[in-house]
């Protein structure tokens, strides 16, 4: 339904009949911006006792009948990044080698736990993955479901609040050669229920995601090197520009396996935040 006016809203999709939707507005008609007269912050209120929870899920060890390899350096990105997160003053806490039905049974407790008292939420997953999957110690889930449990319909305390997931985990067996080059508001207000989440992948869709074994993967490495020396003053997606920017930069693979040296990687950001994150008021 359209709060301004009796025009009607269409989706951008063909009709069922295979012809082009007819545009639900006259271009050369009358033009209003979207947006209601009243001033509002653009910045996500930290006016809360306490920053949230940080939730981190560190799969390590696999079972055997999986396939999957054990994922050395795990446990540096998950030292690192609860050392990192519970200086902001999160509560952090680590699960490790969870079973998709343990992932689910944390995520789904946190979320029917009241965060009225918290200003954010935070969810660190590192595994094995697929494109929209992610590996318990004993199969996959979707990405999706795990989520999930924190839309606006599902938690309601964390409505209107930043739900931030970082994502470790591969999207496919894609490999990136890489290439040369030279150079707090009054009233209330209908939200989609998919509002206010950001997730940060450690690599695009389809791709291989790499980690070191000694240091951790090069996504959450640097992910905690850039928030630990910008969290107090950057806007979160600021910082995370600088991310990817170091991952594309400053690593490459060594690797003795065949057609897997000299790889590169790029981590993917979506967002559907409606305001500017920062981590310090």
């Amino acid at each position: 339904m359209s709060l301004n006016g009796p025009g009607e809203d269409s989706t951008d999709a063909r009709r069922g009949d295979g012809q082009e939707s007819e545009a639900s507005f006259s271009a050369s008609g009358p033009m209003d911006v979207d947006a209601k007269p009243n001033s509002r912050s653009f910045r996500y209120s930290l006016n809360y006792p306490s920053m949230g929870q940080c939730i981190i899920i560190n799969n390590k060890n696999f079972d055997r009948r999986t396939g999957m390899n054990q994922r050395n350096g795990t446990d540096v990105d998950a030292g690192n990044a609860m050392k990192v997160f519970t200086k902001l003053g999160y509560k952090t806490k680590i699960y490790n080698d969870q079973t998709v039905e343990q992932m689910k049974q944390v995520l789904i407790s946190v979320s029917k736990e009241d965060h009225s008292c918290n200003a954010s939420f935070i969810c660190v997953l590192l595994s094995h993955g697929d494109e929209g999957v992610f590996f318990g110690t004993d199969g996959s889930v979707e990405l999706k479901y795990l989520t999930s449990l924190f839309r606006g319909n599902h938690c309601i305390s964390l409505v209107g609040k930043p739900k931030l997931f970082f994502i470790q985990a591969c999207r496919g067996t894609d490999l990136d050669p890489g290439i040369e080059t030279d150079s707090g508001e009054d009233g209330t207000t209908k939200i989609p229920v998919e509002a206010d989440f950001l997730y940060a992948f450690s690599t695009a869709p389809g791709y291989y995601s790499w980690r070191n074994t000694t240091t951790g993967s090069w996504f959450i490495q640097s992910l905690c090197d850039l928030i630990s020396k910008y969290g107090k003053e950057l806007e979160l997606q600021h910082i995370m520009t600088r991310v990817n920017h170091k991952v594309a930069v400053e690593f490459e693979s060594i690797s003795n396996s065949p057609g897997f040296n000299a790889k590169k990687q790029i981590p993917c950001i979506v967002s559907m935040l409606t305001k500017e994150m920062y981590f310090s008021p």
